[in-house]
């Protein structure tokens, strides 16, 4: 028999606390960053421009997830496991690509320096955390495989 319901509630709960963590080392990087700043509101008007520009990678990707998300809702096997196969599937697999181009893309026109580390360092926090997931993900999938195996 297959648990899924547990499985999925367990990873989301980590994948929650997990972020959380991760957003709270960014937020802290972040506010260390403007504290130190000799010239804050030039820093804040940057981040801003650099976030504004995020929002045109990283929104179409979020829609089009939610979309499929939404059309899950429909009662039909062949719809949910089509929104899997055709675009959920793969958007997940193109996630980090989404990732390292929305930032790349916010910070290419950044004239601050401190704008352009924090972009990179919040990439990086995000890769990893997703490098983190998916490896206790697998680790689990081969420790549930070995017991039934057995």
């Amino acid at each position: 028999m297959i648990r899924k319901r547990e499985y999925y509630r367990r990873a989301a709960v980590r994948g929650v606390a997990a972020s959380q963590i991760v957003s709270i080392a960014a937020l802290a990087t972040l506010l260390l960053a403007v504290a130190v700043s000799s010239h804050r509101e030039m820093l804040r008007d940057d981040l801003e421009a650099a976030a504004g520009r995020m929002l045109w990678v990283f929104v179409p990707y979020a829609a089009l997830v939610l979309f499929n998300l939404g059309l899950r809702l429909v009662p039909s096997t062949d719809i949910r496991s089509a929104t899997s196969v055709f675009m959920l599937g793969p958007l997940t697999y193109v996630r980090p690509y989404v990732m390292i181009a929305g930032v790349g893309y916010g910070i290419a026109g950044s004239r601050l320096w401190e704008t352009r580390g924090l972009g990179l360092f919040i990439l990086a926090l995000m890769l990893l955390l997703e490098f983190a997931l998916n490896s206790h993900a697998a680790r689990a999938q081969r420790i549930q495989i070995r017991e039934l195996v057995r």
